[in-house]
């Protein structure tokens, strides 16, 4: 079930610093709204969520360069990516940063 689109902006407000967001273009805030949340902010389907520094931590083991080749390449459940056709290298870069949100400050970025 995907987040109505109200819910899907408050959540966004609520977790991103502005810093982030500053970094983020209007493009890729809709990127993320559209694509990255539909499994990122829902419980079921086993993406790590947005705001869970201890999931996404444990993402960081890895190093971020892994954590784009995922993205791009597809893991797990995650299909290539993302579904997300629009998405560049690039923003798929910026999307995980802000996804990653306090677990790149805190996790092991390789």
């Amino acid at each position: 079930m995907a987040l109505p689109p109200l819910r899907l902006a408050l959540l966004i407000a609520g977790l991103s610093g502005s810093a982030v967001q500053a970094q983020m273009t209007p493009e890729q805030m809709q990127l993320l709204t559209h694509n990255c949340l539909q499994c990122h902010a829902v419980t079921h389907t086993g993406a790590p969520l947005l705001g869970d520094t201890q999931a996404w931590q444990a993402r960081m083991q890895k190093g971020r360069e892994q954590i784009l080749l995922n993205s791009i390449e597809g893991v797990g459940g995650m299909p290539p990516m993302g579904y997300c056709s629009a998405c560049t290298e690039e923003d798929m870069q910026t999307l995980i940063d802000f996804m990653l949100g306090d677990a790149k400050e805190v996790g092991h970025d390789k």
